[in-house]
């Protein structure tokens, strides 16, 4: 190897060491570390009762709303919708009612930049509530919106 017997002794025994570490460290880890046991009944229980719970919070139902599009084309194009808006906590329906204004100002805007192709799929709806909730969640201190759902979502 490298022509000096005893370095090339070194360099054998250290590739031993190195391969001997490797190998106890795999056995190490997959049999000797083993996983804190779970209860499977009482995690599926208390996540059930997590989205029980989440499911009796009524939704903030907004008016309907048109928003034109932006189209290349000379024939104009709209979005009617719909908008329900799942809350984190019960007490921000207050807040999200005088948010109103400004949700569908957000939705006008952001909507109105997006093109009818983008928003007839499930990528540009999903975009769009992302970007519809990340906006009016950053002009509170707090977020307010879980989750926005649109009942009625039609393009024109």
């Amino acid at each position: 190897m490298t022509g000096n017997q005893s370095l090339d002794k070194i360099l054998a025994a250290l590739n031993v060491a190195i391969v001997g570490l490797s190998v106890g460290l795999i056995y190490y880890s997959h049999n000797i570390i083993s996983p804190p046991p779970t209860d499977r009944g009482g995690e599926l229980g208390s996540m059930i009762e997590k989205e029980m719970g989440e499911l009796q919070k009524p939704p903030v139902v907004l008016e309907e709303i048109v928003v034109n599009l932006y189209s290349r084309e000379a024939r104009l194009r709209f979005l009617d919708t719909q908008m329900n808006i799942e809350l984190y906590e019960e007490k921000d329906r207050e807040a999200v009612m005088l948010l109103k204004p400004h949700i569908f100002d957000t939705l006008i805007d952001v909507a109105g930049n997006m093109s009818p192709n983008e928003l007839n799929s499930v990528t540009g709806k999903i975009l769009l509530e992302t970007r519809v909730k990340n906006r009016v969640n950053d002009m509170v201190p707090n977020p307010v919106i879980r989750k926005i759902l649109f009942s009625k979502f039609i393009i024109q």
